[in-house]
């Protein structure tokens, strides 16, 4: 059962096996995704997670139908063999939904009254940026989502951060206030501000493709590139980066306190110490360390009963020190840092201490 604020490893079925370990805690979970359209492979590693691991976390099951060149609309039919494996295996329902192109009112709406007729679903809203950066979009969203009252799960689409995009942060804050219980899947480090706010489940995805939803002119029509260095999370800037740019980063700025990292993987050793490894064996690491530090952070933000309206503000202020720390690194400003750091609640709008 998924527990309030779960911060989930959204993964795809061939990093399974390794990510289940890191998402086997308190306040975790795993999401898995089919590896190149593998649906049948997808439910097998499913199987064998659960009767052969014994893998207890939280476990929902991400079909992806909305990916990729050949990726279907939102009028698509769910499958009912999806539908009914997800059941016999007793996880969460998570509709196979197509994509919900800019402007098509009818597809959202489709999704939605399909899965209220399907008892516990949840409905995936892979969503084009309009629907949270346009008001009239928002509106009819967030009107829908109210109306229909069934469980979603979000997917954004962007070449690179959704929520680097003016608009898509108090978007999405909207549709967290619909009273409606809402999911952030394939996303990064705003999974953390989405938890803040009240998201039940948000997920961080591995790799960069799952992180967030390439668009369809990105992934089609040209040969696929070779494979991005990996990036992993700089904790004082809240943001990933490049290992390579981390290590100039050093040679910039040498203080020890900035660069030195005690989480499990690091152990005390400065963040590029990744770089010494081949780059085919940086990614592993990479994602580790991320997961380490994510998991801190929610800690830190979330606790076990740290109310909203604090860890709200206290997110806010986070990632106002964390472009501050850009700024003296002269990196670039990490644009969603930029957006999140604007939503600290009012103190006006703060509740009285008793």
């Amino acid at each position: 059962m998924l527990t309030g604020r779960s911060l989930l490893v959204h993964c795809s079925a061939n990093q399974a096996l390794r990510c289940a370990p890191i998402a086997r805690r308190a306040h975790a979970g795993l999401v898995i995704s089919p590896y190149r359209h593998d649906e049948s492979g997808l439910l097998a590693t499913a199987a064998f997670l659960l009767r052969q691991r014994g893998f207890d976390a939280p476990l929902l099951l991400d079909a992806a139908r909305y990916a990729g060149a050949n990726r279907l609309p939102a009028s698509a039919p769910f499958n009912p063999r999806w539908l009914r494996r997800q059941r016999e295996l007793g996880l969460p329902l998570l509709t196979d939904s197509g994509y919900v192109d800019s402007g098509d009112e009818a597809g959202l709406v489709s999704i939605l009254h399909r899965t209220m007729a399907v008892p516990g679903a949840i409905a995936v809203l892979p969503l084009h940026p309009a629907w949270l950066r346009d008001r009239l979009h928002l509106t009819a969203l967030t009107g829908h989502i109210r109306d229909a009252g069934a469980p979603v799960a979000l997917v954004l689409e962007a070449r690179h951060d959704p929520f680097g995009l003016p608009g898509c942060v108090p978007g999405l804050l909207e549709v967290l206030g619909c009273g409606v219980p809402t999911l952030l899947l394939r996303s990064d480090l705003s999974s953390l501000g989405a938890l803040c706010h009240g998201a039940v489940a948000a997920a961080v995805g591995t790799v960069g493709a799952l992180r967030h939803l390439a668009p369809r002119e990105a992934v089609g029509g040209h040969p696929p590139p070779g494979p991005r260095p990996p990036s992993t999370i700089f904790k004082p800037t809240m943001s990933y980066r490049r290992i390579s740019a981390i290590q100039r980063g050093k040679r910039g700025h040498p203080d020890p306190r900035l660069w030195a990292c005690d989480c499990p993987v690091c152990e005390g050793r400065d963040l590029d110490w990744m770089a010494g490894l081949d780059e085919r064996e940086r990614e592993v690491p990479a994602f580790e360390h991320a997961a380490a530090v994510l998991y801190t952070l929610r800690e830190e933000l979330l606790g076990d009963e740290v109310p909203l309206h604090r860890a709200a503000r206290s997110w806010a202020a986070r990632c106002a020190d964390a472009a501050y720390r850009e700024r003296e690194l002269h990196w670039p400003i990490t644009p969603m840092l930029r957006h999140w750091r604007e939503t600290a609640p009012a103190p006006e709008a703060l509740p009285l201490a008793s």
